[in-house]
């Protein structure tokens, strides 16, 4: 049995139209974190340890992304989102990456966090997803 190949996952975002999904050009590093909350479930007459039961997962995904332009439908619709504050539906696909490849699909929220302008260097994005509702599409874990 092979490994998994962190180049084999790629994420989409959803055209402005809703028609198609687009790959943005230049994708780096793609970063899921998952947590779970716990909720203690102590009384003030308990004594010993402090039970726990489980409450609400969260689920982040983070992409790097080194611009490759004119990339309207991919990188320029994430800046679009990030000013907008709208939610839109993020993928992320197995290769080949075609429809049948979703993996993970979410509406979520892009905040574009950081740009580098080195000297010399190509330039480089952070962005970071939040999720605007629950996953319709989780086969992640």
């Amino acid at each position: 049995m092979g490994k998994k190949l962190g180049s084999d996952y790629r994420l989409f975002v959803r055209a402005a139209d809703g028609t198609a999904f687009n790959q943005p050009a230049g994708q780096g590093n793609l970063t899921i974190n998952r947590s779970k909350n716990f909720s203690s479930s102590a009384t003030k007459d308990a004594e010993g340890v402090d039970t726990q039961t489980p409450g609400l997962r969260t689920i982040s995904i983070k992409q790097d992304i080194v611009p490759d332009l004119p990339d309207a439908s991919g990188y320029t619709r994430l800046e679009t989102l990030d000013k907008s504050n709208a939610a839109e539906v993020i993928q992320v696909r197995k290769k080949p990456f075609a429809a049948s490849d979703v993996i993970f699909e979410c509406s979520m929220y892009t905040a574009l966090d950081n740009s580098d302008y080195e000297q010399g260097n190509s330039v480089k994005a952070s962005l970071t997803f939040q999720p605007a509702a629950q996953p319709t599409v989780d086969t992640l874990a």
